[in-house]
């Protein structure tokens, strides 16, 4: 009775395995996808870039000569007026009051106006500069925000991979303990294993079993994680390669020098320093007198049977010259003068402090690089020999001259050599991939 209800209890584990692998199996017939083809699918589809191009677009449409002042403004004006009006007049050369009932006037006016700022204090020519400064930053950050999806893509593309590799991993050892199941089962039949070592085979068979569901369920979890980055079906079995390949040959006063001329966030710190100081010029060019040109066709007719005078109809041009000088406002351009200054100080603070993060997280990053490839080295060679001491067990307990304890410590010494490698492997190309994102050269992985 007890046989069937352990046998029972085998039965409901590999049904929920199969369900699983019915779920994973689907991922076989699909195309494998490489980290550069999702990468070319989130820059396509990626909602953060999407949006990032459209203010680029933006800040492109703004930089025009027209927006910074260089241009005439010329509008048009034109106004039609109709009154009915009830009069009574007595006039002096008359005793006879003139009356007039429901009288109906009308008039039109209408013009053509120019003005044109020749001179402002050189304004509209640091506007300009500010405009295609503006321009710049707009695709630093569109550029920005490319480097971070390659980032946050890499990362998760990587963890599917981990997180498949390790799955692999349990599979093996879960198989292994079915086996070693059997044969304690076998080996109890007949007398020669106690009813502990069967029991305690079955517990471990069960928890590799279990351990097995949960690591299918986090491997599913970044699958979905890829997809949302990658702004597709989130439900779509995306498969990705088996292997975390690692660029080894980074060196440091490569990495320093790139990052010192190419990072983005750098890049756009000195932008912003930049237009603090066109600021701080708009402000200055305050302080000179404004020119500006004008001129207007004007056209005016009327219609009033009230009046002496019954229609007039008139044509005509103006022009002329306005010269404006700021004398007194209360002091207000000398309290923005003091501002702008702050604020260009503030943008060199505000560069210095973004630098000193950035070098800061260079070194400690090429530090996990380098030990991480240390670590590789060294878990290869542990795990070659884990595999070898677990070969070798599994061979001894079917000859049986090694217990299933002693079995069960050499499954996790194996277990954990991998994760040691895996997690390696993993943590030496998150530091590839964020060392390459800092020195400005992460959309090489686009090539």
């Amino acid at each position: 009775m007890k046989r069937k209800i352990i046998n029972r209890n085998f039965c409901t584990f590999l049904l929920i395995i199969g369900i699983t692998l019915i779920n994973l199996n689907s991922l076989k017939s699909q195309e494998i996808y490489s980290f550069q083809q999702c990468l070319q699918i989130a820059l396509e589809n990626n909602y953060s870039i999407k949006l990032a191009k459209s203010n680029e677009e933006i800040s492109a449409n703004n930089f025009t000569i027209g927006n910074a002042g260089f241009l005439p403004y010329v509008y048009t004006t034109a106004t039609q007026n109709y009154a009915i009006t009830d009069s009574r007049q007595v006039l002096a050369t008359s005793p006879d009051p003139v009356e007039k009932d429901n009288a109906k006037s009308n008039s039109l006016t209408a013009s053509i106006n120019l003005s044109w700022t020749i001179f402002d204090g050189m304004r509209m020519f640091v506007q300009y500069d500010k405009l295609s400064e503006l321009l710049e930053i707009g695709q630093l950050n569109t550029r920005l925000n490319v480097e971070n999806m390659i980032a946050e893509v890499g990362v998760e593309y990587f963890t599917v991979i981990q997180q498949k590799k390790r799955l692999e991993t349990i599979r093996y050892i879960k198989n292994l303990s079915k086996e070693r199941m059997k044969v304690a089962e076998e080996r109890y039949r007949i007398g020669q294993e106690s009813k502990l070592e069967f029991q305690q085979a079955v517990v471990d068979f069960n928890s590799d079993s279990s351990q097995y569901l949960k690591q299918s369920e986090y491997l599913l979890a970044s699958v979905f994680r890829l997809n949302e980055l990658l702004a597709i079906d989130i439900t779509k079995n995306t498969i990705v390669s088996d292997t975390i390949n690692i660029n080894k040959s980074l060196q440091f006063d490569d990495l320093l020098n790139e990052t010192q001329q190419n990072n983005t966030n750098l890049l756009i710190a000195t932008k912003d320093q930049n237009i603090s100081e066109l600021n701080l010029k708009m402000i200055k060019a305050s302080r000179y007198p404004r020119l500006s040109l004008y001129g207007a066709a004007n056209f005016a007719q009327s219609e009033s049977p009230t009046s002496s005078v019954l229609e007039n109809n008139s044509f005509g041009w103006n022009y002329g010259a306005t010269l404006s000088f700021t004398i007194f406002d209360g002091f207000n351009i000398n309290r923005q003068q003091k501002n702008a200054k702050i604020d260009v100080l503030m943008a060199g603070i505000e560069f210095d402090q973004i630098e000193q993060e950035i070098f800061t997280s260079l070194n400690i990053l090429f530090n996990t690089y380098q030990n991480s490839l240390k670590l590789v080295e060294l878990e290869m060679a542990n795990l070659q020999i884990a595999r070898n001491n677990f070969d070798i067990s599994m061979e001894r307990y079917r000859l049986g001259t090694f217990s299933g304890l002693q079995m069960r410590d050499v499954q996790r010494a194996y277990l954990d050599a991998e994760d040691r490698l895996l997690g390696a492997q993993y943590q030496a190309k998150i530091a590839e991939i964020s060392l390459k994102r800092l020195s400005g050269k992460i959309s090489e992985y686009l090539q």
